[in-house]
């Protein structure tokens, strides 16, 4: 080890390696946490009604659309219930502007809802949104799908509202795959982490 690393560059291809090895650890970590969740039950496919969340800010109408009462409306599933959620999807409709749509998440029971729980969805086209989910316990979620400008009101219709539909879920390969952002520090952390150990080297050797 010792010859290995006084050769010229070893550093930061060991730092490098290193970070390969942990990413695909992490990779088959996931994989085979999802896959145990899927064989229990608790990743599963569920499609649910709007009636399956407690409307806050919305009335329903008799067609069954949603429309605003306030500028900050809200769809809200006090209990997760054991649930592993990996994604939210959903189709919907607006006759205004939507403005601003989120996800909230919390942790805890009775913990309040904050933008530092906060994701926001991807737009596939022809009006569905998919929202995915970081991978910690869940137990509560709230969408907010609008923001109406103020004294102005929207309605909407959403459907097909799925929790982990299947076409939303990562493949085997995905798992393994970095996203650009975690490209990036997959890139960068490595040389830091070897600049850094190559200046207390040369301190140590002073």
């Amino acid at each position: 080890m010792k010859n290995w690393l006084a050769r010229r560059g070893a550093l930061p291809i060991t730092a490098y390696l290193l970070a390969l090895a942990a990413w695909l650890v992490l990779g088959a970590a996931h994989f085979g946490s999802d896959a145990l969740a899927k064989a229990q039950g608790r990743l599963a496919e569920e499609t649910m009604a709007v009636t399956d969340w407690q409307l806050v800010g919305l009335t329903q109408n008799a067609d069954g659309t949603l429309t605003t009462v306030d500028g900050d409306p809200q769809m809200i599933l006090e209990n997760v219930d054991g649930r592993v959620v990996r994604t939210i999807s959903y189709t919907a409709q607006f006759d205004g502007e939507a403005r601003e749509m989120c996800l909230y998440y919390t942790t805890k029971v009775g913990e309040d809802y904050s933008a530092d729980r906060r994701v926001f969805p991807q737009s596939v086209g022809e009006g569905r949104y998919i929202y995915t989910l970081p991978r910690t316990s869940l137990a509560a979620l709230r969408l907010d799908p609008c923001s109406p400008e103020e004294n102005k009101t929207v309605t909407l219709a959403v459907r097909d509202i799925t929790l982990n539909a299947a076409d939303t879920l990562p493949a085997v390969w995905q798992y393994f795959v970095p996203t650009w952002y975690q490209a990036f520090c997959l890139v960068l952390y490595p040389a830091l982490a070897a600049a850094a150990v190559s200046m207390i080297f040369a301190v140590l050797k002073k």
